[in-house]
């Protein structure tokens, strides 16, 4: 019983004092990040995307950034693991990072994204992509390519369901999928 108090009280020595370590400001305020001014900071963070109680799949990144009194988070890298209602996968986006805003409801990510269908085996990659849980919708205005097997299609701007079963090309259109 002796050693389990003496470990339990080295660590919340060890928490506390970890708690009262002053926080260290940058004199160069050039080199201020986004982290500067985050509310919270959290590793390893997963929310569950849902919409009018219709769960739509899982959000997650190593690092999410909280701001705007945790209504803006910003993951890095960002996943997407899209799921049916009962949970069977549909696709997986990965990007190196994207901000979840609750008030739009809206996943926007930042560079380069790819989105791999788990049932088509379809692939998109472009440079950044929005998904609006309300209207179930993946979208682009950037240019993509999306391949499935060995046929090809490249454009500008597109809109596709989370599992790329349907996959529309907005302008400057070429080649095809196929069905």
């Amino acid at each position: 019983m002796a050693p389990l108090r003496l470990l339990l009280g080295l660590l919340l020595t060890a928490i506390a004092s970890a708690a009262c370590e002053t926080e260290t400001t940058s004199a160069n305020p050039s080199l201020r990040t986004s982290t500067d001014s985050a509310e919270q900071v959290m590793y390893n963070g997963r929310m569950i995307i849902a919409s009018n109680g219709v769960r739509r799949g899982v959000v997650s990144g190593d690092t999410v950034l909280t701001f705007d009194a945790a209504t803006r988070f910003d993951l890095r890298p960002l996943t997407i693991e899209f799921q049916t209602a009962l949970g069977r996968p549909l696709a997986v986006v990965t990007a190196p990072g994207g901000v979840y805003t609750v008030e739009r409801s809206m996943i926007e990510t930042r560079g380069a994204v790819t989105i791999l269908s788990d049932t088509t085996r379809r692939r998109v990659t472009a440079t950044a992509v929005r998904y609006d849980p309300t209207a179930n919708l993946i979208a682009s205005d950037s240019a993509f390519t999306a391949t499935s097997g060995t046929r090809q299609l490249t454009g500008i701007g597109f809109t596709a369901d989370p599992g790329l079963f349907s996959i529309k090309c907005l302008t400057s259109c070429t080649g095809s999928l196929g069905r």
